[in-house]
């Protein structure tokens, strides 16, 4: 807040002002009881999880590496101002020599959705994260395959599967649509998720590609409590703040080495909520467990792999992305005091290089940003490619402008205009 602004509290009406100030002062209260009991835990959890702790192992190979970083980013909204819709999207990649960036070593792609995507919002803002997915995992495919340097090791922008949420309700939408970047056409969102589906095996299984994931919520490791221990011994806290609380900087955890066998993440994420169904609730932690890797199977399933009427197609190809989902490890690296440790998704080819993870963690130590956390080469990228809350404002403003310069009346624009009432960007 600027000096001399008035805070936004003293705008309102003081009965009003009191009650949120009180407010305030009992959140705070409670945050404080919260904190002792997090203070109780920490000796407990440093024991609990230290067998999944280990310093990293530095190498300075990846100094010498051609290292490719890309992301994506899409309008966070759309706008129907003129009767019609738009989306924005993305992607960019940049190549480094270690930590130095290559000279003309960048790209970007990037185009726009409109009302030819005839579907609900909700589904078309899924089509509009979906084509900024499938953009940058051709970017990455081509880096991989095509690129001049070689690339040594390239690094997403989050999960491998992170487009996968949300699929099952979307997929058997008509869209219709020929991707103007690529000029690939997709007669559904089914066949837009296999062409990611495709894109992305390829990507994990080329042995160079990792992926740097900046949300994580998953709480693999209160589910393993609760599965070792009982229900009255879990923690409720996400991993990544469960391990803010018990590693340093330069350390490295391992749900492999922590559990001791390579269990799912995503099912022992589930293991909490699985525990309170009536149906297992009496049932031993293995039973729930089992139950647990279903569920998580099945949404895979319905999420990834071909409607109904079409399973007995490319069966084979179904199965194929759910074996990545099974061939990726993850791994949370502290690399800044006072930041919540970065998790790094690896699949098994990665791992089955000499050395490389090695070299994956000691870069993202090395090169960490003190903001973030993450290496300052994907916060680079990050800046570079993302698109501004505005943008799709600002273009839709542009096309009505130019339809204007072209002698269209404004009466007719109003007329589009007035299909919304009252005219309204929708952010």
């Amino acid at each position: 807040m600027e000096s001399g602004e008035i805070p936004e509290i003293l705008k309102i009406p003081r009965p009003l002002q009191e009650k949120f100030f009180n407010a305030a002062e009992e959140e705070a209260d409670r945050l404080l009881k919260r904190v002792g009991e997090i203070e109780k835990l920490i000796d407990h959890l440093s024991k609990e999880v230290s067998r999944g702790i280990s310093r990293i192992r530095l190498r300075s190979d990846w100094r010498d590496m051609t290292i490719a970083v890309v992301d994506g980013s899409d309008t966070p909204a759309i706008d129907e101002r003129i009767g019609v819709r738009f989306g924005l999207y993305a992607a960019a990649y940049k190549l480094f020599r270690g930590e130095d960036p290559l000279e003309n070593g960048e790209g970007y792609l990037g185009d726009r959705l409109n009302e030819q995507i005839r579907v609900s919002r909700e589904t078309f803002l899924k089509v509009l994260d979906l084509v900024t997915t499938y953009l940058e995992r051709v970017l990455a495919e081509y880096l991989l395959t095509q690129s001049d340097p070689y690339v040594d090791l390239l690094i997403l922008d989050g999960s491998f599967l992170g487009y996968r949420a949300g699929c099952s309700l979307v997929k058997r939408e008509q869209i219709e649509l020929t991707e103007p970047v690529t000029g690939k056409h997709f007669r559904t969102v089914y066949d837009l998720i296999s062409e990611i589906n495709a894109l992305t095996e390829r990507i994990a299984g080329s042995g160079r590609a990792v992926g740097i994931i900046k949300r994580v919520p998953t709480e693999a490791i209160d589910g393993y409590i609760r599965y070792r221990y009982g229900e009255k011994e879990g923690v409720n806290l996400s991993d990544r703040a469960l391990l803010s609380l018990t590693m340093s900087p330069g350390e490295v955890f391992s749900y492999e080495k922590y559990f001791g066998a390579r269990l799912r993440i995503d099912a022992l994420s589930w293991y909490r909520t699985v525990a309170r169904d009536p149906k297992v609730r009496d049932k031993s932690p293995e039973v729930i467990l089992r139950e647990a890797e279903r569920r998580v199977k099945v949404q895979l399933m319905a999420d990834l792999t071909a409607p109904t009427s079409r399973k007995s197609r490319g069966k084979e190809s179904q199965d194929s992305i759910l074996k990545v989902a099974d061939r990726l490890s993850r791994f949370f690296v502290m690399t800044r005091e006072g930041l919540p440790p970065i998790c790094v998704e690896v699949p098994d080819t990665v791992l089955e290089r000499e050395n490389l993870l090695d070299n994956v963690l000691s870069y993202c130590l090395e090169t960490s940003s003190p903001v973030t956390g993450l290496p300052k080469s994907l916060d680079l990228v990050d800046d570079l490619v993302s698109l501004p809350r505005g943008l799709g404002r600002d273009f839709v403003t542009e096309v009505e402008a130019r339809l204007l310069m072209r002698g269209v009346d404004s009466r007719r624009l109003v007329a589009l205009f007035s299909r919304f009432n009252p005219q309204k960007d929708e952010y």
